[in-house]
């Protein structure tokens, strides 16, 4: 499923881009590229309607048990989908075999228009072709007057624009409008009007990924560019890898004057700020003439309609059009549209005129979404189930599936990759995850912005229909997870994504050589242990077998990377993750494509010198690599990598001088290191570095000099606060990520009481700080710029950590922060009551979605602010208590919504299982609690009866005995619990149920 968002991407992004255009020019296929462009699109055309079908058959299996549209989608179209997504992955890469790809292409097409799937013309060319205007006249209903409203804020602009003289600063439009009502195709219709095209001699189109502001003004300044002067761009520019301000000299000399339209079509407007746009005016706006305009659109509108409209308040210079949906009539007309080209002619006109007046009855219900229209009518085949159907899911879950952001779609993949039999999302490869995405130019290099992945966690995790949903999406052949032998050592042909799990006790990898064929077009390969089967051998079977067998599984490993090396030309990502390994193969340098490379726990102590021939490697990590001994000056010959983990390799003392040679290095992480003495003074000549992660870097005492001079560098990890790093950091404003630590538990805290405080209030960090960490910190009160006046200037903060600040006795007024999405305060060994000074004043925490209390070995009582009007944690989905143990009242006004709202209780929280403790009716909306470690419990209380809770996980309580009824439980999960017994009759609703490590609980 969701193969069109993929196909989108490689015809929008991958196929247009200068960097395709150049390799397509220098090897003379340019006619096969736009052949190859063809069939894609023709594929374009017929995927998605289908693929949405499938998804409203999965709805109407679930509420009316029986398919309505299986005449709709051919029974052979699972397969051919699959088939089309290998196709998509391969075409990413494989311009040598293009010819090949080309006849795959077209007989994918033939095969779609033998089973009669439906064209969409308006899917069916690229629509910044010049004749696509005649597509958007024959096909968009009902746009006439909004396309009149906007072409006039136009022209008033340019007569603005034009009164102001030498003024270059172009105007800006937004269009505002609820998901599905046509935002991106009257952005189109704006591009191809006849009066556009004469007033503005360039027109440029920009999909924006998630990208920093940095890459985002290189990737502007490469439209800019193409748009131009395509051959000559493609043909001498790109090659030479321009750099940015040449790149915008030689966009001014080109443009001599004349006047552009940038079209901006952001994944993620909000990412977009003041400074943020300030940027991109200053450095690549000012060009062109005077009543140059920019038009911004949104992909989707998932944000809450309060960050969204304060988003747009913050941006100045801006006009913002809000586009309506379409009117009842139009809607119904477009429904007919669609209908018309999928009843089959042989019904009698009579059951065809049945149409309209449903399309009449139902269009209120969709607010007049042009998506809607295009569904309803597409899936017209039984009138009455047909729309029964989609009213009862009210077409907001296939929506939102059809306008998940690609990086979303691959993350959900990849973590169904790494580990598909957990219910947790990301949490131990999280880090894994975020490289491969960056491996593919789908994130930049600091990752998503915070808090942006679990607004969509929530479609998933919110009730048992979703998890569903996911596995129908996700579980493709082309990922596949294989566990030997649960599964077959065949692999499908179509796999292009696999993760093979390492098991020393089953017979394939006691081999001499691994018995699995795997396709030579593999693009990731991931290699890791059975973490289980590796605990049950160290616990059942004697130390001389288990090594033994690791052995023999080492050796077979060895040599299927040595196989695989020579044949996986096309492999972008390889993940190892074993302890078995010593050595790499020589070989490896033949994995000519690989872009993320990504070793942990290996045993070597050298890495071979093949590795730095790796010309395409983007990502190196080396990860618990704990008898790694040294990096070789070799490493200077990875030209391209940007990101360098050097995560806990504790025997590494320096780095190499040469690593100041790698000029795209955007990432150093040397986190852990704890014999690392020095960093390269050098550094600073780094001026694309971004990232810088020295914590736990127990022997750096000082950064190196001039640090404060990288304007570039955006997150500062593990800084130890000393006299010269407080210099360096108070030079430095351009951060937006800031971690501090007043090192360890050990240092005399009554002699650093006051520089600590005089260097936290000297440091002062810019207003637009997105992340702050402070650990260890030794002053006992807070610097006045977090005063309750003061925070709530901070309008971008959305993470903040306090750890181990054991003498302060009091917290900053937190809740004055905006947008604050995260917070955890942990170690504040003072704090007996959190009161008012807490919130601060008005609406408190309107954004806040996970807190965390955690060691607050003092903590009894949390109270609600004493205005009682006062609305706060609107938006709270998730509390986290670890080691709280005399906490016996909680806020009373948690929760205040009716979904998706979890409780972790993380070992010793002992007052919580009182029966004096009386704060569970302040928790009556709760759904998902989970209970780790907490050896105290004996019997769950009494008062969590009372609660609508429907999914409970309870985790290695050893002395858990027995379960209160809980009358809403639909999901339990309970662990290595080895003394509980309970009855199961009394869980009435319950419908899921996993026990493991429970032996008394006989199922």
């Amino acid at each position: 499923m969701v193969v069109f968002l993929e196909l989108k991407r490689l015809l929008l992004e991958v196929l247009p881009s200068p960097t395709m255009m150049a390799q397509g020019r220098l090897q003379c296929i340019q006619n096969h590229l736009a052949l190859v462009c063809d069939s894609l699109w023709a594929i374009n055309s017929m995927i998605e309607i289908p693929e949405m079908g499938m998804l409203n058959n999965h709805f109407s299996k679930k509420f009316y048990g029986f398919d309505v549209v299986t005449s709709f989608v051919p029974a052979e179209f699972a397969d051919w989908e699959t088939d089309v997504a290998t196709a998509v992955i391969d075409m990413g890469e494989l311009l040598m075999e293009l010819k090949e790809i080309l006849c795959h292409l077209n007989s994918l097409v033939l095969r779609g228009s033998a089973m009669g799937l439906r064209r969409d013309l308006m899917a069916s060319m690229n629509p910044l072709r010049e004749d696509y205007s005649i597509v958007l006249k024959n096909e968009v209903v009902g746009r006439e007057e909004e396309l009149e409203k906007l072409i006039a804020i136009f022209e008033q602009q340019l007569v603005s624009s034009n009164n102001n003289g030498f003024d270059n600063n172009p105007f800006a439009i937004v269009i505002v409008g609820k998901q599905g009502v046509g935002k991106r195709t009257l952005a189109h219709m704006i591009y191809h009007h006849t009066w556009i095209g004469q007033q503005f001699h360039h027109r440029i189109w920009v999909d924006l990924p998630l990208v920093s502001t940095f890459k985002m003004i290189n990737i502007i300044g490469n439209e800019f560019v193409r748009s131009i002067d395509k051959k000559e761009y493609c043909d001498q520019k790109l090659h030479l890898d321009l750099p940015l301000p040449d790149m915008w000299e030689y966009i001014n000399e080109q443009l001599c004057g004349s006047r552009y339209l940038l079209v901006l079509h952001c994944e993620n407007l909000v990412s977009l700020m003041q400074p943020e746009w300030n940027e991109l005016k200053n450095i690549m706006l000012r060009v062109g003439r005077s009543g140059s305009g920019v038009l911004i659109i949104y992909k989707s509108s998932t944000e809450s309609a309060v960050r969204y409209m304060s988003f747009l308040n913050r941006l100045k210079d801006i006009t913002t059009f809000c586009l309506n949906p379409l009117s009842a009539d139009a809607w119904v007309e477009l429904v007919s549209r669609h209908a018309a080209t999928t009843i089959p002619l042989k019904r009698d006109k009579s059951e065809k005129d049945e149409l309209i007046p449903f399309a009449e009855q139902h269009s209120s219900n969709f607010l007049g979404q042009t998506f809607g229209a295009k569904v309803f009518g597409s899936l017209f085949h039984d009138i009455p189930t047909t729309f029964a159907t989609l009213e009862s899911c009210s077409l907001d879950d296939i929506y939102m599936v059809r306008n998940f952001p690609l990086v979303i779609v691959r993350l959900l993949q990849y973590r169904h990759l790494l580990d598909a039999d957990t219910d947790k999302y990301y949490d131990n490869d999280y880090d894994v995850i975020s490289h491969m995405l960056t491996a593919e130019c789908l994130i930049p290099t600091e990752g998503l912005e915070p808090g942006w992945i679990e607004r969509y966690e929530r479609f998933f995790t919110e009730i048992d229909i979703k998890w569903e949903l996911f596995e129908l999406l996700f579980r493709r052949m082309v990922y596949l997870h294989m566990k030997i032998p649960k599964d077959s050592t065949t692999i499908y042909r179509c796999c292009r994504c696999l993760c093979l799990e390492i098991n020393p006790r089953v017979i394939p990898f006691r081999l001499p050589i691994m018995p699995i064929k795997v396709s030579s077009k593999l693009i990731t390969l991931i290699l890791h242990e059975d973490k289980k089967t590796t605990r049950e051998d160290v616990e059942e079977i004697t130390l001389r077998v288990y090594k033994k067998r690791r052995m023999k599984a080492a050796t077979a490993i060895s040599k299927f990377l040595n196989k695989m090396s020579v044949r996986f030309v096309h492999l972008h990502m390889l993940v190892v993750e074993t302890s078995m390994i010593q050595s790499l193969p020589n070989e490896i340098s033949k994995l000519v494509s690989l872009r993320y490379l990504h070793l942990s726990k290996l045993k070597m102590e050298l890495l071979p010198k093949s590795l730095f021939d790796l010309l395409n490697l983007r990502i190196l990590s080396l990860l618990h690599c704990k008898k790694l001994q040294k990096i070789p000056e070799r490493i200077h010959k990875l030209k391209k990598l940007q990101i360098l983990k050097l995560a806990y390799c504790t025997k590494l003392q320096w780095l190499p001088k040469s690593i100041t040679r790698l000029t795209n290095l955007e990432e150093l992480n040397t986190q852990g290191c704890c014999f690392l003495s020095k960093l390269p003074e050098d550094l600073v000549s780094f001026k694309s570095l971004r990232i810088l992660n020295v914590a736990g870097c127990a022997s750096l005492s000082q950064l190196p000099r001039g640090i404060e001079q990288s304007i570039g560098l955006r997150k500062l990890s593990g800084i130890f606060i000393g006299d010269s790093n407080c210099e360096v950091l108070m030079g430095h404003q351009s951060l937006w990520d800031l971690s501090l630590h007043w090192g360890g538990e050990e240092a005399n805290m009554s002699s650093e009481t006051a520089p600590s405080q005089h260097v936290l209030e000297a440091l002062r960090p810019n207003l637009h700080l997105q992340c702050l960490d402070i650990i260890s910190y030794k002053g006992v009160e807070f610097p006045t710029w977090m005063s309750k006046q003061q925070l709530a200037r901070f309008d971008s903060l959305v993470e903040v950590r306090f750890i181990n600040l054991r003498r302060c006795s009091m917290l900053p007024s937190l809740g004055q922060l905006p947008f604050l999405e995260k917070l955890e305060i942990s170690g504040m060994d003072l704090i007996k009551h959190i009161d008012d000074t807490f919130y601060g004043d008005g609406n408190t925490f309107p954004m806040l979605r996970k807190l965390t209390f955690s060691e607050m070995l003092a903590l009894e009582k949390w109270s609600a602010p004493e205005r009682k009007n006062d609305k706060i944690f609107p938006e709270l989905r998730q509390l986290t208590l670890i080691q709280c143990p005399k906490l016996m009242e909680i806020c009373p006004r948690l929760f205040l919504h009716d979904y998706d709202a979890t409780m972790r209780v993380w070992l010793n929280n002992e007052t919580i299982w009182f029966a004096e403790f009386c704060s569970w009716d302040n928790l009556r909306y709760l759904e998902i609690i989970e209970i780790v470690g907490c050896q105290e419990l004996r019997c769950l209380p009494q008062g969590m009866r009372r609660l609508m809770i429907s999914k409970m996980t309870i985790i290695k309580c050893n002395n858990l005995t027995t379960l209160v009824p809980l009358h809403f439980l639909r999901k339990l999960n309970m662990y290595a619990c080895p003394i509980l017994a309970f009855n199961l009759e009394a869980f009435t609703k319950l419908r899921r149920l996993t026990i493991k490590g429970c032996p008394k609980m006989q199922m």
